[in-house]
């Protein structure tokens, strides 16, 4: 089970060689979709099988969410896969926090944007996923 962000990163880029060989990633961000994990973390250690997990990926082609496991860190299947000049428009609301930072994606198919929450660790990830969202070309 990897417990360190360099060996989940390589299970991440060996998932999307699997998926498309010609791509690769840039950033990758690990995140638990719904409220405030701090909250949550109040009321009970149950929280975690009631969120889901990601993946999140910047590769060179487009932006990927895969599911994440819950207790290996693994990527598990492919969510989602979106061209950059369509993904760029559907991220909101950011807050970066000192312990906890979060965003908002619109996923397709669903009528309000999930929430993805990231820890601290990941930081650094985030305003890079961020930054070439924010760079990429609004239209092809």
């Amino acid at each position: 089970m990897p417990v360190r962000k360099a060996a989940i990163q390589e299970h991440v880029g060996r998932a999307v060689a699997e998926a498309n060989p010609s791509d690769r990633p840039v950033v990758t961000v690990y995140g638990i979709s719904g409220p405030s994990p701090i909250a949550m973390a109040f009321l009970s250690s149950v929280w975690i099988f009631f969120v889901d997990t990601y993946f999140v990926t910047f590769t060179q082609q487009a932006l990927l969410f895969h599911r994440a496991g819950k207790l290996s860190s693994r990527p598990k299947e492919l969510v989602l896969a979106l061209p950059h000049h369509q993904a760029r428009h559907l991220v909101s609301d950011v807050r970066m926090g000192s312990l906890w930072s979060s965003f908002r994606f619109l996923m397709p198919g669903r009528e309000k944007p999930t929430r993805i929450n990231v820890n601290r660790p990941w930081r650094p990830e985030l305003d890079q996923l961020l930054r070439v969202l924010a760079a990429q070309p609004t239209g092809y």
